[in-house]
């Protein structure tokens, strides 16, 4: 059996609903915060182990200056340089003469320390949680951000967007229902699979239920 080709599946599903009967690759479309995107072409494959899967890739030439990059050099900066220290190990000087080099230490016997109670730092025995808690004795630690906000693309709302409102209506039905959709926008037109390290590219994945059409947001 002859296995249909990238551009004859793509077709297909271009066909396959009527929302997607008039578009052609290189659809323009206008997202919610005014950018603006092509649609290149909508692939269909099971082999990334979530069921039947629709991949829909769109080009936004300008996505390099709408994904924030950190600039600058990646080393630390040059620290300026210090005149080399000169000691002379042959006159033998010492902290009484006049030969004594300051190396900038505190005497250990300069110090005044006062002594650590062994219990400081820790809550009286009598006391319970609740008023160990009243009396702010502890505190509740700063919790970091939530994963799936640190795994959003700085254009994750348009791609929301993308999906509800441009994706889905073009999702073939009757046809067999995929599990997931898979978006992906580069700043430059390259075939599907390829890597090209000066290539942006952006990926979100979406599930599809079963019962409605939703996407609902699957960090990678």
């Amino acid at each position: 059996m002859k296995t249909p080709s990238r551009a004859a599946s793509a077709m297909f599903l271009a066909l396959a609903s009527p929302a997607a009967a008039t578009d052609a690759p290189g659809t323009r479309i206008e997202l919610p915060s005014g950018a603006e995107l092509r649609w290149l072409e909508t692939l269909q494959d099971s082999a990334g182990g979530s069921g039947l899967t629709y991949r829909f890739r769109f080009l936004m030439p300008d996505l390099a200056a709408r994904v924030p990059s950190t600039s600058g050099s990646a080393t630390e900066p040059e620290l300026a340089e210090r005149p080399p220290i000169e000691i002379d190990t042959e006159a033998g000087g010492d902290a009484s003469g006049d030969d004594y080099i300051d190396d900038g230490l505190v005497d250990i016997d300069e110090l005044q320390l006062s002594p650590v109670p062994q219990d400081a730092g820790s809550a009286p025995e009598d006391l319970d949680a609740a008023e160990i808690e009243a009396d702010g004795m502890i505190e509740d630690p700063a919790l970091p951000a939530a994963p799936d906000v640190l795994a959003q693309d700085p254009v994750h709302d348009d791609i929301v967007w993308l999906c509800e409102n441009w994706v889905l209506p073009r999702i073939a039905s009757p046809a067999p229902r995929p599990q997931q959709i898979v978006i992906s926008i580069a700043d430059k037109d390259i075939p599907f699979g390829i890597y090209d390290p000066e290539v942006l590219q952006l990926f979100e994945a979406f599930r599809l239920p079963p019962d409605r059409d939703s996407c609902e947001w699957e960090p990678w």
